[in-house]
């Protein structure tokens, strides 16, 4: 089965006296062109969650996607934990690539 590496995010689940916004961040290994709707390993096409972090505070945070670059705009916890994710997503997906054209080439 060909996989491939994704980064999902969610809002997360906070007691009433919590006050502002959390979210979850999680890189995912997924079947290649499914994309779950859930964070959770019982999710459709989900292989397994390879990282999640739970909760993280949004602060003032805008949610477009310039908060995805490497620039420092937002030093949110959530913003923080996003850039992150999309490196490790992206070297995850390199890495494959990588293996999985060194096993054509033999």
């Amino acid at each position: 089965m060909k996989t491939e590496f994704i980064v999902m995010t969610a809002p997360a689940k906070m007691p009433a006296n919590c006050k502002g916004r959390y979210g979850k961040v999680a890189v995912c290994e997924v079947a290649r062109g499914v994309r779950p709707k859930m964070i959770s390993e019982r999710a459709k096409g989900m292989v397994r969650i390879v990282t999640l972090l739970n909760p993280l505070s949004m602060g003032w945070l805008d949610m477009r996607p310039p908060c995805v670059s490497d620039s420092p705009a937002s030093k949110t916890a959530y913003a923080r934990a996003l850039r992150d994710a999309t490196r490790l997503c992206r070297g995850l997906n390199l890495e494959a690539r990588m293996n999985a054209s060194a096993q054509h080439v033999d």
